[in-house]
């Protein structure tokens, strides 16, 4: 399940959450574990390390791999694959709330994701905190306590960098859509954004797979498909997805389609 970043974080901030315990395991590629039950009176929080596996719990499917975070309430059918070529190795840190009304924190008996930007930094932390929950100090435990909120905190934080990030890319896919047919540049587009043009087309092409530039020219040569198709001339087809010169509109639609806007109109006729 998917819930919004604002009230997972106003759950965190309210509750008052006490490191308890953590275990990391490793499967082999192929493997399967089903059959087990998550612990009782006690959370988790499922964090991949390396690989990926389908997660269920409570027969909900998860699929985690870096930059995916999984949250399990106590109770809970356990059903794990592994997915992919290479070990899956993980972490679950369990944790409580104590002093509190567990009834006035339903997320603590729910599963839902979370997906953040930073894993590197969030394997570090949690390969910190198991190094020093296997040590019998009260040091060591104070640490534990230190780095358990640091985590939470990385997590929160990246996970809300993260859907900021998907909402402002969601809107420049809906900008070039909106305006391919004017004579736009990606400057322009990052400028309605408000974020500087590398960063835009960083962020963009982490989003879509594909930089801005190439998002617009594929925009641009679907539409041209079609008007081509529909008996336009190649000159008016060019200045109806946002090409000025129509020679170069030619020589990108050849490009991207192995033939001239002339022969693919033959070739559809």
């Amino acid at each position: 399940m998917h819930y919004p970043i604002q009230l997972i974080t106003e759950y965190y901030a309210q509750a008052s959450v006490v490191f308890t315990d953590m275990f990391m395991n490793s499967m082999p590629k192929g493997s399967r574990d089903s059959g087990r039950y998550t612990g009782a009176k006690r959370a988790g929080i499922i964090i991949p390390l390396n690989g990926s596996a389908k997660f269920s719990l409570n027969s909900t499917p998860y699929y985690i791999s870096a930059g995916t975070i999984v949250h399990a309430g106590p109770q809970m059918e356990i059903d794990i694959e592994v997915i992919g070529e290479e070990i899956w190795q993980y972490a679950v840190i369990h944790y409580q709330i104590q002093g509190d009304d567990i009834s006035k924190f339903p997320y603590f008996n729910q599963h839902f994701s979370l997906t953040i930007d930073d894993s590197a930094l969030l394997s570090e932390l949690t390969h910190q905190l198991m190094q020093n929950y296997i040590k019998p100090t009260n040091i060591s435990q104070i640490t534990c306590k230190q780095l358990f909120l640091k985590l939470l905190e990385t997590i929160l934080i990246s996970s809300t960098k993260k859907s900021d990030n998907g909402n402002l890319m969601d809107k420049a896919v809906r900008l070039l859509h909106d305006q391919y047919v004017e004579p736009i540049t990606i400057q322009e587009i990052a400028s309605q954004l408000g974020i500087e043009r590398r960063r835009f087309a960083y962020l963009f092409e982490r989003h879509t797979g594909l930089s801005p530039i190439q998002y617009l020219t594929e925009i641009r040569i679907r539409r041209a498909k079609i008007l081509l198709q529909s008996g336009y001339s190649v000159a008016e087809v060019s200045e109806k997805v946002g090409y000025i010169d129509h020679f170069y509109f030619s020589r990108v639609f050849k490009k991207q389609t192995g033939l001239s806007p002339s022969k693919f109109k033959n070739s559809m006729s």
